[in-house]
């Protein structure tokens, strides 16, 4: 008769700001430390008098520390929370508060879509003393913005809230309000999409919410309205007409070349498209003649204002149609991504 192996309890997961909660402290104490050296160097080669130098090097490296210190400050006062089968653990400082699981409504993420925030729906009778560690309000604490924390611990929360703990994961809009799972490639299956200036991608038929531009200048994510990757937008450097289009893993799908009438390569360089403009319209033309897709201003009701609307041929190849989702941000109509 065999005997079954112990059960192991499921190890506890640590959430803690990452590197990048300290960004601005080491920029600023580098930079201090760097000009002090700088000052010394032209002390010594004549370029600037002795006394002079001493003074700055030494406003320099008390900004430094006051960096050092700006550091230590966010270190002790951070948010670390702990979570295992029993429930979270909140510690700040020196204070801690503890929330069962059997309090825990949902455990989540609230918008905005590029950097949400960890939040945690909870019972406030049963975890009386979380508004000792952290805000908390009706039952809702906001707990650490997503940009805060370390690559991929969000993605590792959601599998603790799911799996250790069982409890429902929940995403709100920017109204509060709950946003349900999107439907699987919905964005890439959607042949009308309409755009609007703040980089949110929407069907065209019922307004459903399917995308979210999201970053800067040099790249763009789309996303869908739970935060998940869809694709993502690469500029190089040095040369804005030109722009790499990746896949949710990170795959290449194609490049694109120009930006007011881009034309569109497959990822081993093969034409797919091309790009004219004409009167506000912008026709995205394939190597066989037919018209793959199209960008042109929405007209005709209130809603439409600063909209436009994207129609992608279904008979263009897959390629073709995903890269024709940059089409609004290169010309200009998605100017504020999210």
């Amino acid at each position: 008769m065999s005997v079954p192996p112990p059960s192991v309890p499921p190890q506890e997961l640590r959430v803690a700001p990452g590197r990048s909660a300290y960004r601005w402290p080491l920029r600023i104490g580098l930079a201090a430390l760097a000009l002090a050296a700088l000052t010394v160097l032209a002390a010594r080669t004549g370029l600037r008098d002795a006394d002079g130098a001493r003074q700055i090097v030494v406003l320099l490296v008390a900004g430094a520390s006051a960096a050092v210190a700006w550091a230590a400050v966010i270190f002790r006062t951070r948010l670390v929370v702990t979570i295992d089968a029993k429930g979270l653990v909140l510690r700040r400082g020196g204070a801690r508060a503890a929330v069962p699981v059997s309090a825990l409504d949902a455990i989540g993420i609230a918008w905005p879509v590029a950097d949400p925030v960890w939040t945690v729906w909870f019972d406030p009778a049963a975890a009386p003393g979380i508004a000792a560690v952290t805000k908390a309000e009706s039952g809702v604490a906001p707990l650490l913005a997503s940009r805060l924390l370390p690559p991929g611990r969000l993605d590792a929360v959601r599998d603790a809230a799911t799996g250790t703990l069982g409890v429902p994961w929940r995403v709100v809009d920017d109204a509060g309000e709950e946003v349900q799972p999107p439907t699987p490639n919905a964005l890439t299956r959607a042949d009308r999409v309409t755009v609007d200036d703040r980089g949110r991608y929407r069907s065209e038929r019922g307004g459903a919410l399917l995308a979210v531009a999201c970053g800067g200048r040099r790249t763009v994510v789309l996303r869908d309205p739970h935060t998940a990757r869809l694709l993502v937008f690469k500029r190089p450097p040095l040369g804005r007409d030109r722009m790499r289009v990746l896949d949710a893993d990170g795959r290449l799908i194609g490049r694109i070349r120009g930006s007011r009438e881009p034309s569109f390569h497959a990822a081993d360089g093969m034409l797919l498209g091309a790009t004219r403009g004409d009167g506000g319209r912008y026709v995205v033309t394939g190597v066989d003649g037919r018209e793959s897709a199209s960008l042109r201003r929405a007209q005709g009701g209130a809603d439409d204002e600063g909209r436009w609307r994207l129609h992608r041929s279904p008979s263009a190849p897959a390629a073709l149609r995903a890269l024709t989702l940059a089409l609004p941000l290169l010309v200009g109509v998605a100017s504020r991504p999210s």
